[in-house]
């Protein structure tokens, strides 16, 4: 539509030009909103596309992580009712089964926290309040952990006063925390720190755990992504907590900072 007719006649051709001008003109404009709509829709499927992949990816590794647990419960069940395990060993199956039902019982819990965090729908009641108090809340609760773990975990830093959920905030702390002590080494340390820069309150956990090589650091937040598979399920993780680190970070507009090294440690820095 770049060509032009002439307009400079009085005539009826002069009317008709200028109306074959004004009429490529609309075309153009309409092609050019054409062309805008085919690629937004292009992008848009594109992402529809690799969300679908990212469900389906996330139903077969569930299903696989439920799978294991289910099955161990059901194999020493079996062995039980068959009469196979001596009655001196009886106790030692059933907290088999025991740990196996746990396990379980906190995969489903993580998945539907991950569809609550996946859902668009959820209405965030935010409240301005204390990140250390709930700091030094979560440090508390950890002790019992920690200490099982070998591990010490302690608290520094200040007031710093954030507008957020709570109950995510809460949560987030509670995982980084349980992160930093269960891939820690023994007698090793947790130090978290609450405190601001340029304006800007931040939560710090510092670990002197395992460390994460450069390569995993990136997709360590995707889900049931694990480093050491063994030691994770090992020491009881889902593979699910960084996932749900990564949702409520979004929905708090703060930002993640990760700094490892393998052998050294982790240092996680959420900024508000």
């Amino acid at each position: 539509f770049s060509g032009r007719c002439d307009e400079t006649r009085s005539d009826e051709l002069g009317c008709l030009a200028h109306n074959l001008n004004c009429l490529s003109d609309s075309l153009s404009h309409s092609m050019l909103e054409l062309q805008e709509a085919n690629a937004q829709l292009k992008t848009d499927i594109e992402k529809e596309r690799e969300l679908e992949r990212q469900r389906m990816d996330f139903f077969g590794a569930a299903s696989h992580e439920l799978k294991t647990p289910l099955t161990a419960i059901s194999g020493y069940a079996e062995l039980m009712e068959n009469g196979m395990v001596p009655p001196e060993e009886i106790g030692t199956f059933c907290q088999k089964i025991e740990k196996s039902a746990r396990r379980l019982l906190s995969l489903i819990n993580d998945i539907i926290r991950l569809s609550e965090l996946d859902s668009a729908n959820t209405q965030l009641i935010v409240e301005k309040f204390d990140l250390f108090e709930e700091v030094a809340l979560c440090v508390e609760n950890m002790q019992i952990y920690a200490e099982k773990n070998d591990v010490t975990i302690t608290y520094e830093g200040g007031p710093q006063e954030i507008t957020a959920n709570r109950e995510m905030i809460n949560e987030l702390i509670n995982n980084l925390c349980a992160n930093a002590i269960r891939y820690n080494k023994k007698n090793g340390t947790v130090k978290v720190r609450v405190d601001s820069e340029q304006g800007h309150p931040y939560l710090r956990v510092e670990d002197t755990g395992i460390g994460i090589p450069k390569e995993h650091q990136k997709r360590i937040f995707e889900r049931f992504y694990r480093v050491d598979k063994s030691r994770s399920k090992q020491t009881g993780g889902t593979g699910l907590g960084l996932a749900i680190v990564k949702h409520i970070i979004a929905k708090s507009h703060a930002e993640l900072q990760l700094e490892s090294e393998p052998g050294k440690g982790t240092t996680i820095r959420v900024i508000f």
